[in-house]
């Protein structure tokens, strides 16, 4: 029997914490922020004018926000507005579903404004299915394929510790957890490696590992997750991207969450903005303690400890240019007490982009990044010390053209890894430089019936170069790889009265070159493989879809949503042998391998939004379970909202179906280790309380209620949980 300690009412945060502590970080937050209260802010009322620079005709419905207190409007029918000014406000940004995006500069003096905007030739995210994005990296383009986006900065009361618990309550994507607590995860199926993950637009890279660990993301530095299913322009061989979108709100504020949960575990994170419209600045430190159990034991025989924080700064020195700055530091210790294993890694990164946008010369996005992965591994089998980094220099840049577009993605990334293990030393370089370019016709509606919206062709082309020194025992000789790929995608669409209908289907081909860490663990094992090194994986990739949305027509009850059929089919498909008993896994080109499937996204709004339905189902059929271990046949998550405002609740049915490892036992023969299907009943309860610009929030979340519970390689998951959080912030 495991045992378990719930833990609820303070009765204990982590071994390096007391309550006399959280005391005084809470007293002294209160007061700093009471202090603050008592400001006194002047009003000022200021009127404008938005109108068509084109046309000089009004635009109705514009939405208007000052800046950094948030008060907004929108326009009136003859294009009009009057808002509120606080003394600080200096920004007033202007948007329109069909005009470009304005920012202009105000002041207190300020009575009247008029405000010209420019026409955009296509409409961005019109059928985005779910959610809002307010400064997300995904364009026009990417309404060939499933997007959603995730607003973070409104869950980070639901007692969700890292993006992985994010991703695995709010999207059908499968996340998986190794039992030294690396999550990770897979899109369509497909394995971790063919995963793209970005931050704010700039690819996020583990080193010599295509992997990356999202146990090492902390939820309180971000805006927004966008989930893009499907291959992406600027990223050969990809089944899904991932981008992270950092917080620069150009306003004041201040956070604190703390949560206490069943095991004796725990977590917290602050928060600190400052900003005043043209500068910004963000930063953010958390800290969090999980545990796991052995099955046949009843004492906390896992503990991982992670240690995060961020720092964001922006800058506006013009009205569409825009200067960022990230630094994200994580710091991960696992330690398994059952059979002395240990993990340490560190995560450090270090970015710079610009932004400029104008209507005459196009979008230009240009960045500079470094990343550094360090770590010791002390496990079963396998001892290694790690140094990983990359820097990536890179630009993407939107061209305008009328009734029609063209994107350039070009960047070079400089990939270094030293590993010093107990099978053997490698010290590697790879250059690996990718240009893609994207070209597409569009056009607005027109007339009455279906309508081609828009043809888009993908153009991509990668040379990599793998450059190993005299310190390499394992790998001592160069590779290089010259590969191209192609897509190409049609979608047509059709507005009626109550709701858009958007139509599309794709093609292409990519491909895969082995990660680092790939060709090292494949060399591992030359005396079982025939093959000196190992190949390309390529893809073939075909996809049809549609997609819904009544929310535009103002109707009541609203709804939006979407399906897609997708096919993937490899040649060459990189497979992991793993042997029984072993926690190493070496990657093998076997053949060919094919998996399909079906998507489906619904959300349903009622009661003025304030009942929501939502309901996201995966079905997927694999030609080889070798190909895809411990992928799910079907993954579903459906959920019923409750938004009375200050009061909300959530109540969650998440499936997932049956999943098989294979591994080889010592005699060489086949072995299947099944996962039975899995169901979790979730329940998520808050309550806010709002006094003038404070917000205190406490929530309790309930998670796998049911007690469905199963073990894998020993290890207890899927364990009943228990979260209670409060939060404070001011703003």
């Amino acid at each position: 029997m495991i045992y378990k300690k719930t833990l609820l009412g303070g009765v204990f945060l982590f071994p390096y914490m007391n309550r006399d502590l959280i005391l005084i970080r809470w007293l002294a937050l209160v007061c700093v922020l009471c202090l603050n209260a008592n400001s006194v802010r002047g009003q000022q009322a200021i009127k404008g004018f938005v109108f068509d620079s084109a046309t000089d005709e009004p635009i109705e419905e514009a939405n208007i926000i000052v800046e950094p207190s948030g008060v907004g409007t929108s326009t009136d029918g003859d294009g009009r507005f009057v808002l509120e000014l606080q003394d600080n406000d200096s920004v007033l940004v202007v948007e329109h579903i069909a005009f470009s995006r304005s920012v202009v500069k105000i002041s207190v003096s300020d009575e009247a404004i008029q405000i010209g905007l420019d026409a955009e030739v296509i409409t961005l995210k019109e059928l985005d299915v779910v959610g809002e994005t307010g400064r997300g990296e995904f364009s026009q383009l990417e309404t060939k394929n499933m997007v959603s986006d995730i607003n973070v900065s409104d869950i980070s009361i639901r007692s969700y510790s890292d993006i992985g618990d994010v991703l695995l309550n709010e999207e059908s994507v499968m996340v998986s957890e190794t039992s030294t607590g690396v999550k990770t995860i897979s899109i369509r199926g497909a394995r971790q490696e063919e995963m793209v993950y970005m931050y704010d637009g700039v690819k996020m890279h583990n080193g010599g590992r295509r992997s990356l660990d999202l146990s090492m993301f902390d939820v309180s530095g971000l805006e927004t997750v966008e989930v893009l299913r499907g291959n992406h322009e600027g990223a050969s061989g990809s089944s899904g991207t991932i981008n992270f979108v950092p917080q620069l709100s150009y306003s004041n504020g201040v956070s604190f969450y703390q949560r206490f949960g069943t095991y004796n575990t725990g977590s917290y994170h602050t928060g600190l903005s400052l900003g005043n419209g043209i500068l910004s600045l963000e930063y953010g430190t958390g800290q969090s303690v999980s545990r796991q159990f052995y099955e046949s034991s009843g004492n906390a025989d896992i503990g991982r400890e992670s240690i995060n924080q961020f720092i964001s700064a922006g800058y506006r020195p013009l009205s569409n240019t825009e200067v960022k700055l990230y630094q994200i530091k994580s710091e991960r210790i696992y330690n398994n007490y059952y059979n002395a294993d240990s993990i340490g890694s560190t995560l450090l990164v270090n970015t710079i982009k610009i932004e400029t946008n104008s209507t005459r010369f196009g979008q230009l996005d240009v960045y500079v990044s470094d990343q550094q992965t360090t770590g010791e591994d002390n496990v079963s089998q396998l001892k290694t010390d790690r140094i990983d980094g990359q820097v990536i220099t890179g630009l993407n840049y939107k061209i305008p053209i009328n009734n029609a577009y063209g994107e350039l993605f070009l960047d070079r990334k400089n990939i270094s890894a030293d590993w010093s293990t107990s099978q053997g030393d490698i010290a590697l370089e790879r250059e690996h430089l990718s240009l893609s370019g994207v070209f597409g016709l569009s056009q607005k509606k027109s007339r009455e019936g279906f309508e081609i919206k828009e043809f888009v062709l993908n153009i991509n082309s990668d040379i990599i170069k793998d450059k190993e020194n005299n310190k390499s025992i394992l790998l001592n000789n160069d590779v290089s790889w010259k590969e191209s790929g192609a897509a190409a995608s049609v979608s047509a669409w059709d507005h009626l009265e109550m709701a858009t209908i958007y139509l599309y289907a794709n093609v292409g081909n990519s491909f895969r070159v082995p990660s680092i860490s790939e060709r090292y663990a494949h060399v591992l094992r030359s005396e079982i493989f025939s093959q000196d090194s190992l190949m390309v994986e390529y893809k073939i990739m075909k996809e049809v879809g549609i997609k819904l949305n009544s929310r535009e027509a103002g109707s009541s009850p609203s709804f939006s949503g979407g399906m897609s059929y997708f096919q993937y089919g490899y040649t060459n498909k990189i497979k992991n042998i793993q042997y029984s008993g072993s926690p190493l896994q070496f990657p093998v080109n076997y053949g060919s391998a094919e998996i399909s499937g079906v998507e489906l996204n619904m959300e349903l709004l009622t009661l003025n939004e304030l009942l929501s339905f939502r309901s996201i189902y995966s079905s997927y059929n694999y030609s080889d379970q070798l190909s895809f271990p411990m992928q799910p046949i079907s993954i579903s998550r459906n959920s019923i909202s409750l938004n009375l405002g200050l009061l909300s609740a959530k109540l969650a049915l998440k499936d997932e179906g049956g999943r098989v490892l294979t591994t080889v036992n010592s005699d060489g023969a086949l072995v299947n280790n099944y996962l039975k299907e899995h169901r979790s009943v979730d329940v998520n309860i808050s309550y806010k309380i709002k006094f003038r610009d404070f917000t205190t929030s406490v929530a309790i979340f309930g998670q796998n209620l049911n007690d469905d519970s199963q073990s894998l390689d020993g290890i207890s998951i899927y364990d009943k949980r228990v979260y209670l959080s409060m939060g404070l912030e001011w703003k």
